[in-house]
This record gives C-alpha cells, sequence and structure tokens, in this order.
C-alpha cells in the first residue's frame, strides 16, 4: 500500500557535519531564539543551548502546536525546530552540537537525539521567520561559496553530468579502433604504411 501522507519539505541548509568540514565553528549564543546568526567573516554559526530529555519531544511538539493556535502568521519556535531538523541529520551532527555546548544531552544517545529532531517537523507546514531566514541563508551562501563546494558542484554538473556523452564518444573511438584494426589484419597496413 503507498504511503498517502503528505511530504513535508525539509529546510535547504547543509547538515552541521559538512558545515564543520568547510571550517564552520558552533557557538552558543546568549539569549533566546532572536539571538541565533550565522557571522559570514568568522564562519560562526550561534546557536542557544537547549537541554534535552525524555520529556522533550512532547514539549517541544506541544509548543509547536500551542505557536501554531496563538500565533499562525510568526511561527518562530515552529522554524527553529525546522531548522534544527535541517542541520542534524546523524547522531555525528549532535555529537558536534554536544560537544559545542549548544545541545545538552541527557537523553541515552546521541541517535536518540537525531531522531527526536528528524521527527519534529513530519507533521508541520515549512514556516518563514525573516531573523531565522537571515542565518538560514547566510550559512547557505558561505556553505557554496566555498570553494571545494564549487568544485564539487562544477564536477556534478559538467563531468558527472557528461558521463552519456563521454560514453558515446568513447564507444565510437573504439568502434573506429577495432574496425580499423580489422581492416588492418586483413589487406596488411604495415606494408602499406611502409609505403607511404
Amino acid at each position: 500500500m503507498k504511503d498517502e501522507s503528505p511530504k513535508v519539505e525539509e529546510i535547504e541548509i547543509p547538515s552541521v557535519t559538512q558545515l564543520l568540514k568547510i571550517g564552520v565553528k558552533f557557538h552558543p549564543s546568549k539569549g533566546g531564539l532572536g539571538t541565533i546568526n550565522f557571522d559570514n567573516s568568522s564562519g560562526t554559526f550561534c546557536l542557544p543551548a537547549i537541554h534535552l530529555d525524555g520529556n522533550s519531544e512532547v514539549v517541544l511538539r506541544n509548543l509547536v502546536t500551542y505557536e501554531a493556535c496563538i500565533a499562525p502568521d510568526v511561527m518562530v519556535f515552529t522554524r527553529y525546530t525546522e531548522l534544527m531538523n535541517g542541520i542534524i541529520d546523524i547522531e555525528e551532527d549532535v555529537k558536534i552540537l554536544r560537544e559545542a555546548g549548544i545541545i545538552l544531552n541527557r537523553l541515552k544517545s546521541d541517535e536518540e537525539v537525531a531522531m527526536l529532531w528528524n521527527g519534529m517537523t513530519n507533521s508541520v507546514r515549512i514556516t518563514k521567520v525573516p531573523i531565522l531566514d537571515k542565518a538560514i541563508e547566510a550559512a547557505n551562501a558561505y556553505y557554496s561559496g566555498c570553494w571545494r563546494n564549487k568544485m564539487t558542484g562544477f564536477i556534478k554538473k559538467f563531468i558527472f553530468g557528461s558521463w552519456p556523452c563521454l560514453t558515446f564518444l568513447a564507444t565510437n573511438v573504439l568502434i573506429l579502433l577495432s574496425t580499423l584494426q580489422a581492416a588492418c589484419s586483413m589487406y596488411n597496413c604495415s606494408k602499406l604504411l611502409a609505403t607511404l
């Protein structure tokens, strides 16, 4: 049976691990959700510290629902959960944020925290919040502006994207060389080339 549940988009942002690979540093910010920012000049992502325990998933979901009921036009907390969902994919992402002092984990493992964040926005529509969107856009610009990522994009677009053309060309060259070899074996091309 086909899954008929609507597919919720995840925000477009690299994971913590991907950002760390290009030199992004993670620091806890002093204050609440309004202090989330990404500093392009230093490559620093500041996020508020959050304590997670066995009750956190229920509390977070209830806060998202409450916010949707009282302020459906300005859903800052919901956007924060979407941001965390976007930057946390695997337990390594959680470990990096935990070591930076952003996630204070009282759950059994980092994997549980990753599963918590990855399951948070299953029933929530993508929201727009200028304060947080500015940090998301800055992180994306920093990531896409990295020379390593530009090179990867170039290779994917022009090299891997050209495989069908290159395969066709190589196949035709091999057929031409095989035909030439067969013709030379029948007509003794070495004597013909020696007379030239």
